[in-house]
């Protein structure tokens, strides 16, 4: 946005100081050069989307993790893994989000749609800086507001925010109940969670909607019940996205194996053996970083 409107500023000055040009002339040459500069900017945002799209390996079950629950959706290949700290009024949820974004991620709970729903957006980084922050919807397909702007708290701590395989991670925690008129309670049951994100050219930044499929409703028990059922449902997706060829780089190393239980000691460790890990489990945990 800053490159539009410096672009677009350079090029007022110079036809301006020139001086040769008639209003109605001006007024054409100003829509085109706004028309070249947005088509710049899209094709930008679609070669990058189409890069994600292609590069990213998704979901990762596997992925080693001290959050003990886990659920997938392969609407928008959400993952989430959380877990509790505390006990009574001081319990929380720990949880890590994980979306394929670098502009914004956002998960929102107790939601049975977009309006009247707590959100927590953020990024973990790539090409913008990572942020996380309470939000809350309150009228449906609009820019959310802070809780601290409808005069709430913000009622979280990150824990981590990062950016790898073309997804955002979010980890966070925050009491079930925090007291917060804007914040809804998360109970150890079933709950209706609503999960977003931010994919180019259709959104390019942090104040555009999302694109209208780009949003997902799931109904999740949240006392983890389900988790491992969850993790076999997205190896089954895993294996699809997965590179077990001979020499490919998502296959597992010796001391992966080993950590894995996969095989004993570094004298088992073979190309077949790792190919059949990872066409029974997926992929190893690949690093790509942006």
């Amino acid at each position: 946005v800053r490159e539009r409107r410096m672009m677009f500023l350079f090029s007022s000055l110079l036809l301006l100081t020139i001086g040769r040009v008639d209003g109605c002339a001006w007024a054409g040459l100003a829509r085109k050069l706004v028309d070249d500069v947005n088509a710049v900017s899209l094709d930008k945002g679609q070669v990058h989307h189409e890069e994600v799209v292609r590069e990213r390996r998704m979901p990762n079950p596997t992925k080693e993790s001290d959050l003990p629950y886990y659920h997938y959706d392969s609407i928008g290949d959400f993952e989430m893994r959380w877990g509790f700290v505390g006990s009574g009024k001081d319990e929380e949820i720990d949880i890590e989000v994980t979306l394929y974004s670098d502009i914004f991620v956002g998960i929102g709970f107790d939601c049975t749609s977009s309006r009247m729903c707590d959100m927590v957006v953020g990024n973990g980084g790539g090409r913008n800086e990572p942020f996380l922050e309470d939000y809350f919807e309150v009228e449906g397909d609009r820019e959310p507001h802070t809780d601290e702007e409808l005069g709430g708290r913000n009622d979280l701590e990150v824990v981590e925010l990062k950016y790898e395989n073309y997804a955002s991670i979010l980890r966070f925690r925050r009491l079930l109940v925090t007291g917060d008129k804007w914040d809804s309670p998360i109970t150890k049951g079933p709950m209706s969670l609503v999960y977003v994100w931010c994919s180019e050219p259709f959104c390019v930044d942090v104040h555009s909607a999302h694109a209208p499929g780009n949003w997902n409703i799931i109904e999740v028990d949240m006392t983890g019940v389900n988790s491992e059922d969850e993790r076999t449902r997205a190896k089954r997706n895993s294996k699809v996205l997965a590179d077990c060829k001979p020499g490919g780089e998502e296959l597992c190393s010796c001391s992966q194996l080993i950590k894995r239980g996969a095989i004993e000691s570094f004298d088992e460790c073979t190309q077949e053996a790792a190919v059949e890990y990872c066409e029974i489990h997926g992929p190893c945990e690949v690093s790509m970083t942006y």
